[in-house]
């Protein structure tokens, strides 16, 4: 992974943390990280797994071992949630829709409590898990296009996604949100990135510092004004969950991403240990956001209360000691053992097949 878009996904990652511990004034930059994972998830594929051409056994082995990289940590997730509700916070478990979760079929549902279930945000992996299963047919298709025919395509899904969106309100707008079709444009999108990142590499292989951070800083300023003018106005709203976000998140992947190895300032700061070191974590930050917060609010915060510490209203950045860590120790001691025996496991049945 480009070492920049790396820590940007960790910060992305927080920035969903915090809102969902209601920092409300975070809303904007969080909503939009959701589309960056998305696009950059795809744009990163794509430089790993062009697919110029695709047989049977590739599909399958490509869709096998990514969906082992989600379903471990989910089901992990879901089996600490459920012992929490069980054991501490008293809450009622749908079991139906918590199966529905565990299979990650649940955001298909148009029902609320389904489809954000017991863990809300395992409907991202619903929508990973989809786009994993048809991105070799679509890079294999739309390899074959030109630039501007991906875009023109790109175009065309935001037209038919902002109708679909248009009358509706809020919450049949999130049901369309979470909802794995409309995150094929987030693939389209991301390999049309892909193919103007290979444009601009051989076009202008190297650029200097200045003009380096002049470019990251319009990339973040494009974000920034984005996030303004949704915040003054409210003509933009109707689609602010999916498709305005696209445009300035696609700017700052494709500046970190063209300038990977000779960054500006921005991406010289992108580089700090510490930020790489949250984008490592970042996938399970966002997969046990919900148990850092179940086990901060009920056991930890009474007992600050006892000690005269009222956190309740300070959950945010008092949940975060205690999720990092967290994060931290189930990439360590369950994600990377599980990948590498994943790994190892396919490469030695490729290798009797051979």
């Amino acid at each position: 992974m480009i070492k920049t878009i790396n820590s940007w996904r960790g910060l992305m990652a927080v920035a969903v943390v915090l809102f969902h511990c209601g920092v409300g004034w975070i809303y904007n930059v969080a909503v939009s990280g959701v589309t960056f994972f998305f696009i950059s998830s795809t744009f990163l594929l794509a430089m790993r797994h062009p697919f110029n051409r695709l047989t049977a056994s590739e599909y399958k082995h490509f869709v096998v071992i990514h969906a082992l990289r989600i379903y471990p940590l989910h089901w992990l997730g879901l089996a600490l949630l459920i012992a929490l509700a069980l054991l501490v916070t008293g809450e009622p478990i749908n079991w139906g829709a918590t199966g529905l979760s565990a299979l990650l079929l649940h955001s298909w549902s148009p029902v609320h409590d389904v489809h954000y279930g017991l863990n809300p945000v395992a409907w991202y992996l619903c929508a990973l898990l989809f786009c994993y299963m048809i991105y070799p047919c679509m890079a294999r298709w739309l390899g074959r296009w030109h630039l501007w025919h991906k875009a023109l395509l790109a175009v065309v899904l935001a037209v038919i996604l902002g109708a679909i969106l248009l009358p509706l309100d809020i919450p049949r707008r999130e049901a369309v949100f979470v909802n794995p079709l409309s995150h094929v444009l987030d693939i389209t999108v991301g390999l049309t990135l892909i193919h103007l990142y290979h444009i601009l590499k051989a076009r202008f292989p190297h650029v200097s510092y200045r003009t380096a951070t002049l470019i990251e800083a319009a990339a973040l300023l494009s974000l920034a004004a984005v996030i303004g003018v949704n915040m003054a106005t409210t003509w933009i709203r109707p689609w602010e969950d999916v498709i305005i976000w696209l445009l300035p998140q696609g700017a700052v992947l494709m500046a970190l991403a063209w300038l990977g190895g000779q960054e500006g300032a921005i991406g010289r700061a992108l580089l700090w240990r510490p930020l790489q070191w949250l984008g490592g974590i970042s996938f399970e930050v966002y997969v046990l956001q919900f148990v850092a917060f179940h086990l901060f609010g009920y056991v930890v915060a009474p007992a600050l209360a006892h000690l005269g510490w009222h956190t309740y209203n300070d959950v945010a950045w008092f949940a975060l000691p205690l999720l990092l860590p967290l994060a931290w120790a189930v990439n360590r001691w369950f994600t990377r053992p599980l990948n590498a025996y994943f790994k190892q496991l396919f490469a030695t049945r490729t290798n009797s097949e051979n």
